[in-house]
């Protein structure tokens, strides 16, 4: 023992490798240490020309969409771990791993997608590889472990395995308190499984008719014999197979007993020959499990360590809430631009080098924080700043009229910097060409004016942008005066004080292109999200479209079309703009989503518009909506989780329940499918959590 823990772990890493900096807890067993024999083993495998390798991995599950928790992982695994480690480029291995090992959640959609988002993040995998694809290995390594008396086969339904779960929990409480088996207030009931005991031979011969397909799903499982007398509880014998009849999407219908997570990511690691081992904090107390997996399987042992998840503000990152969003309509899809997934946050606008440099500043710590999304924001505005042609645009138009354009005396044309922030001569320019008619933001107009306001009024003087001075002389309205249909006015190049007016508004002239602005906000209305109320919280203006917003021309290219999607466009006092994919470039309809908001604060000369009628009519809804859910929160938090299904949208709907409450047969007298019973009892399990919570704070 004590030379064990004189090697420690790491013992095969080089010396220049500095891996204390990815060095977590350690071990009070030595299960996390290697032999000198797998060192060696190890270190003839991993030498190259350059030196010694050392290699991490992206373990991704395909059962959904990455999001910008897992572009923290891509960035750690596949640079900032080696930078911390002092390991040079031509060192470092990182592998692309699906953890493919629950077919019923994964499908070839979410395969594809991972795939495109690994290569659009700019990484490139040492090599890509599949758990399943490993399958016939693990299956030999399930035999290896029974065999050696380490792993049964179990025939417990799961309530009753959470049972003996919840009284091996209270045996562990009990302990740290320094009772024993036998004192009078030593818990009741056996942790332990009634199967637990069974001979090699006969496990044997049950995980091969579990293999043959002689147990209906949830009758038999394989688990691992680990301890049911610890504190933790991930070594309360995890189950390391499982029966399941459904096609697996990359190897086909092969198998019909599939491992679980718990007994393939580790394995998978040692076998693909993993220095550094890198998770989120919420497995480190699988940090036993994973080394006695390993340790009872004489494998080699890599080096675990343990981050923080990324936390944002104004966002989640739940895989369930952000599926009964789509499902209930809220987004339109898994790419929806207020969607934290990688391919939402790439249609909003943000690039790949952004996530990136946000990912490098924010770092890795073993400390729960809260991300401020300004942050990401600010390094994207930072990051497009050199290649977001600037242009005037404006989202809801007021047409003015000019009275005097053939009369005056003022310059029709001027030459703007595409990029103003470069130093003179070194930007390419365009042409903003003044017409008869313009349109200005109706954001910059009022019918009443005040001296803290420097937008355009009746009777009063402002500067167009690049242009000259406007004085509006006649307000056109609609019959009952609330909407502004046309401003009439006279153009100057100065007022007659001969002073140009503070306030300076943009403008789109008469030939300005029309197009689809899609305004995107924070998802949510406060910055950390309650659980209990997550959906009251929801921000119903986290998207606001716009279907008449006009930009300048210059927005074209030189053959006259619209520019392609994903092109980005700085729109001054507005934001950071990027072309959609829903643009139709050869039928001239452009549509461009808001990114981010230009980091200045509005001026005071700046007021919002007046609500539209649709727009005041939308906010109802949302109120409407938002006070529909917590009506329905607390009937259901009154609701007897036994009525669940015989009440509302399931009434008729089914003829027979078990003691639970839980569906079994049809209307028609039907038994339901083992799938259909299967989801039902997750919706009773939701259901118990909701009533029990709700009974607690009466």
């Amino acid at each position: 023992m004590a030379a064990a823990e004189e090697r420690g772990p790491g013992s095969w890493l080089d010396a220049d490798v500095n891996k204390a900096s990815l060095t977590a807890r350690k071990l009070l067993q030595d299960w996390d240490v290697t032999t000198p024999e797998q060192d060696a083993v190890h270190k003839a495998k991993n030498t190259s020309d350059a030196g010694s390798v050392v290699r991490t991995r992206f373990p991704p599950e395909p059962n959904g969409y990455l999001h910008i928790g897992h572009a923290k992982s891509m960035n750690m695994n596949f640079s900032l771990a080696f930078k911390k480690l002092g390991v040079p480029p031509e060192r470092r291995e990182t592998v692309f791993r699906y953890d493919d090992t629950n077919p019923e959640a994964e499908c070839d959609e979410y395969i594809k997608s991972i795939n495109e988002d690994v290569k659009w993040m700019g990484w490139t995998p040492t090599r890509t590889t599949y758990a399943s694809e490993g399958f016939h290995d693990l299956y030999a390594l399930a035999i290896k472990l029974i065999e050696a008396g380490n792993a049964y086969v179990c025939f417990q339904k799961s309530e009753e395995i959470e049972v003996c779960r919840e009284v091996a929990k209270k045996h562990a409480q009990a302990r740290s308190k320094g009772l024993k088996p036998g004192d009078a207030e030593w818990p009741e009931g056996d942790p332990c499984s009634p199967y637990r005991e069974t001979s090699v031979e006969e496990n044997l011969k049950l995980f091969n008719d579990m293999k043959l397909g002689k147990f209906d799903e949830g009758v038999a499982c394989l688990r691992m014999k680990m301890d049911m007398t610890s504190s933790n509880l991930n070594m309360f014998d995890q189950v390391a197979y499982r029966v399941k009849y459904v096609g697996h999407p990359h190897i086909g219908d092969e198998w019909c007993i599939y491992p679980t997570y718990d007994f393939t990511h580790c394995v998978q690691d040692a076998l693909e020959d993993i220095d550094f081992s890198i998770c989120t904090l919420e497995f480190e107390t699988r940090r036993e499990s994973y080394y006695w997996l390993l340790h009872h399987l004489n494998l080699f042992k890599p080096m675990v360590y343990e981050m923080s998840r990324l936390n944002i503000s104004y966002v989640v990152l739940s895989k369930r809430k952000l599926l009964k969003l789509i499902n209930t309509g809220f987004f339109h899809g898994w790419d929806d631009p207020r969607m934290p997934t990688i391919s939402g946050l790439r249609r909003r606008g943000y690039t790949a080098s952004a996530l990136n440099r946000f990912c490098e500043d924010i770092g890795v710590t073993r400390n729960e924080n809260l991300i401020e999304y300004d942050r990401l924001q600010e390094i994207f505005r930072q990051d497009i700043d050199d290649t977001a042609k600037r242009c005037m645009a404006v989202l809801r138009p007021i047409k003015v009229t000019f009275t005097n354009f053939d009369d005056a005396t003022v310059p029709k044309s001027r030459e703007v910097a595409d990029f103003p922030q470069k130093p003179e001569g070194e930007s390419p320019t365009h042409t903003v060409n003044l017409t008869p008619t313009v349109y200005i933001d109706a954001a910059d107009f009022r019918t009443e004016d005040d001296k803290e306001y420097y937008g355009l009024a009746p009777g009063k003087w402002v500067g167009l942008r690049y242009g000259p001075c406007i004085k509006c002389e006649e307000v056109k309205t609609s019959a009952d005066g609330k909407e502004v249909l046309e401003i009439v006015a006279t153009l100057a190049n100065l007022p007659p004080d001969e002073k140009r007016p503070k306030g300076n508004i943009q403008w789109s002239p008469e030939n300005g292109v029309t197009f689809e602005a899609r305004l995107y906000d924070h998802l949510f209305l406060v910055p950390q999200v309650d659980d209990a109320i997550w959906e009251q919280q929801l921000n119903y203006e986290s998207e606001v479209i716009i279907t008449t917003a006009m930009v300048d021309p210059s927005i074209l290219g030189a053959d006259g079309k619209l520019p392609a999607a994903q092109t980005h466009f700085q729109f001054e006092r507005i934001g950071v703009f990027v072309v959609d994919y829903d643009t139709d470039v050869e039928g001239g309809k452009l549509v461009m989503n808001r990114t981010a908001q230009l980091k200045a604060s509005k001026p005071k000369s700046v007021e919002a518009p007046q609500k539209s009628a649709a727009e005041q009519e939308k906010d109802e809804k949302r109120k409407a909506e938002q006070r529909r859910q917590t009506e329905l929160k607390k009937a259901m938090g009154n609701l007897d989780p036994k009525e669940l299904f015989k009440q509302g949208e399931h009434v008729g709907k089914y003829s027979k329940y078990d003691d639970d409450g839980i569906p079994t047969h049809d209307a028609a007298g039907e038994a339901l499918a083992k799938s259909a019973i299967k989801k039902l009892k997750k919706d009773m399990a939701k259901q118990v959590k909701t009533y029990t919570n709700a009974q607690k704070k009466k």
